[in-house]
């Protein structure tokens, strides 16, 4: 299963689902407020690919499709084991809050500041797919099993609420979403401003061309930022996990 867990970012451009990893809701809105804002407006419902565009849809509409796939018996193997395989992927997309909020940003891909010592700048999505990890393993000193095995331990009284619940990608796409706005990005300091599109400008890289002003701020990831984000992430591995295991025990 880790082997294959990657295997949907190489299908974006084959499979034209770039889309489906993601769904960009606007940091600084809420769930709730604003007349309960209606998730769906930030995704398109899955169709056809069209003239060699990506395929229509968000990460919502693409666990919904998937999951649709899985349950059916009387779909070939081969379509439910693809199924299989986005959903591994795409659960895991969606524990990343990254993958659930947009900033003008790209999900933090275009949000470039300094990880502890580094001197080459790293983006916020990549520290929170990465680096926050990464630094966790080596400073506790453990394989990437014992590290899984760590984490289950400690969300385990947590089973019932995560593994044996409604399959929701709206609720866990809001639920991403408020970590990166009180962790993610709420725990930068100084303080990133809700951006707004800088007149549909951007630079080679594809990134609104007001993020420059974020590298001005120099922003660096150090130990307190750490100290309060890794049991957020930790969670949310959990929280994947868990929900990978409840739609297998459903699906077989």
């Amino acid at each position: 299963m880790a082997d294959a867990a990657s295997w949907a970012d190489d299908m974006k451009s084959i499979d034209k689902t770039f889309a489906w990893h993601f769904v960009d809701i606007p940091l600084g809105v809420k769930r709730g407020e604003a007349g309960n804002p209606d998730i769906m407006q930030w995704c398109e419902n899955i169709g056809p690919s069209v003239g060699g565009k990506d395929r229509p849809g968000c990460l919502i509409t693409a666990i919904e499709y998937e999951w649709r796939v899985l349950r059916d018996s009387g779909q070939p193997a081969p379509d439910r084991a693809k199924a299989l395989r986005y959903l591994v992927h795409f659960l895991g997309d969606e524990s990343q809050p990254l993958h659930d909020t947009d900033n003008h940003d790209q999900g933090g891909n275009c949000t470039r500041m300094t990880f502890f010592t580094n001197e080459r700048p790293e983006n916020l999505h990549a520290i929170w797919d990465e680096r926050m990890i990464g630094r966790d393993l080596a400073m506790r000193k453990v394989s990437q099993q014992y590290y899984a095995g760590g984490v289950d331990q400690e969300f385990a009284k947590n089973w019932t609420k995560w593994g044996e619940s409604k399959v929701d990608p709206v609720a866990w796409a809001w639920e991403g979403h408020e970590v990166a706005s009180r962790i993610t990005y709420g725990k930068l300091k100084p303080q990133i401003p809700v951006a707004s599109p800088a007149l549909g400008q951007v630079d080679k890289d594809g990134c609104n061309v007001g993020r420059a002003t974020v590298e001005a701020m120099h922003i660096v990831i150090g130990e307190e930022y750490f100290n309060a984000a890794i049991p957020a992430v930790r969670e949310q591995l959990a929280k994947a996990g868990y929900r990978i295991a409840n739609l297998l025990n459903q699906g077989f």
